[in-house]
């Protein structure tokens, strides 16, 4: 299953070495996310995507400093092939995601089409179409819960758990949702709060991590975190 870290300031060095080296094999299962990776920087009217299909151990290119919001991903690929446009993070409208854990497209494409939604989309990721869905939907709080409610309809059982990271373009603001059928280190996004707020699918150092609750919408902006629960 994919992993991710969204930093609200500058990723600390030791983080995205980290990173890498949890890409090539995470802590929790053991695997390898070799499917590709990208990385997301914004501010203020800029946002840039660095992106390869090539694992991150073998292709990282540092983003630049000073920018607000970094989003990163390492792909092990589970729907879609291995390509530039199902490599995360996705942009569509306003907004980019990342997400970890798999929901059956099919399915999930046949409910968003009976509420009249258009899931015509570049790619052919789960993650891409859970995007365009949340943004026709509005794009706030209640389209969040909305697709999400439609999408935990169709886990995969082999990887029963839908944790999206969210980040709004225009406000400069990150939202991180996770809910999970089973609790599972490999699961379960942590928090750690220091000279950045970063959300990550699981530590990236031996210190400092809190667990999400199941159910959690943590809300990132220039005025502080914000937690919720998004859904029971």
């Amino acid at each position: 299953m994919c992993r991710f870290f969204l930093s609200f300031g500058d990723p600390p060095f030791i983080f995205r070495r980290s990173f890498i080296e949890i890409s090539r094999q995470d802590k929790t299962k053991g695997w390898s996310h070799g499917s590709g990776w990208g990385v997301l920087y914004v501010r203020d009217g800029e946002f840039g995507v660095i992106k390869s299909v090539k694992p991150i151990w073998e292709s990282y290119r540092e983003p630049p400093g000073g920018y607000a919001v970094y989003l990163f991903h390492s792909r092990l690929a589970s729907v879609g092939s291995i390509s530039l446009a199902n490599t995360h993070p996705i942009i569509y409208g306003d907004f980019a995601i990342a997400h970890n854990g798999t929901i059956d497209r099919v399915k999930f494409e046949g409910e968003l089409r009976a509420m009249g939604i258009d899931t015509s989309t570049g790619g052919s990721t789960d993650t891409e179409l859970f995007l365009k869905a949340f943004v026709e939907l509005g794009a706030d709080i209640r389209a969040l819960r909305q697709t999400a409610e439609v999408a935990i309809k169709y886990l995969d059982p082999e990887e029963p758990v839908l944790n999206v990271a969210l980040v709004d373009l225009k406000r400069v603001e990150a939202h991180v949702f996770t809910y999970r059928l089973v609790e599972d280190p490999h699961f379960i996004p942590v928090v750690h709060k220091g000279d950045a707020i970063v959300v990550a699918s699981e530590p990236l150092s031996s210190e400092g991590w809190a667990p999400l609750a199941n159910g959690t919408l943590i809300t990132i902006s220039r005025e502080g975190v914000k937690s919720e629960i998004l859904i029971r």
